[in-house]
């Protein structure tokens, strides 16, 4: 029997504060409230699909209740609503996972298919004989 995550990433609320720095002035937006799912979605199309970045920032979200996550322009700062929602490492994993595979499996019936791993390999040198 596969272990299931004490809750879902739409089930986990999530308070986000955006700062800006711009000339040297920080102005931070208001806090906005969402669900987990909607931070794992956008987050992955800025990062990539079931990207590492991603999953390292859920997991710190959901074990220490809070994280910041900084882009070139602007950082956000993520707050579990709950703390009650805080999780070991091991959950905040499923979490995550159960999350990916949900979106997988809607989007394998809509005849889209995820890739997982890409490997680049640097071209092969071919040195000049003398």
């Amino acid at each position: 029997m596969i272990p299931t995550p004490p809750k879902t990433s739409r089930e986990i609320l999530v308070e986000e504060t955006k700062t800006t720095i711009a000339n040297g002035v920080r102005q931070e937006s208001g806090t906005v409230r969402t669900t987990l799912d909607v931070k794992i979605e956008e987050y992955s199309l800025k990062l990539g699909q079931a990207n590492a970045h991603v999953l390292g920032a859920v997991v710190q979200l959901l074990t220490r209740g809070k994280v910041r996550i900084d882009f070139r322009d602007y950082s956000e700062r993520l707050q579990l609503v709950s703390q009650s929602n805080r999780m070991d490492r091991t959950e905040a994993v499923m979490v995550f996972d159960e999350h990916i595979l949900n979106r997988k499996d809607g989007e394998e019936s809509a005849g889209m298919e995820l890739t997982q791993k890409i490997m680049v390999q640097p071209p092969r040198v071919t040195l000049p004989r003398p």
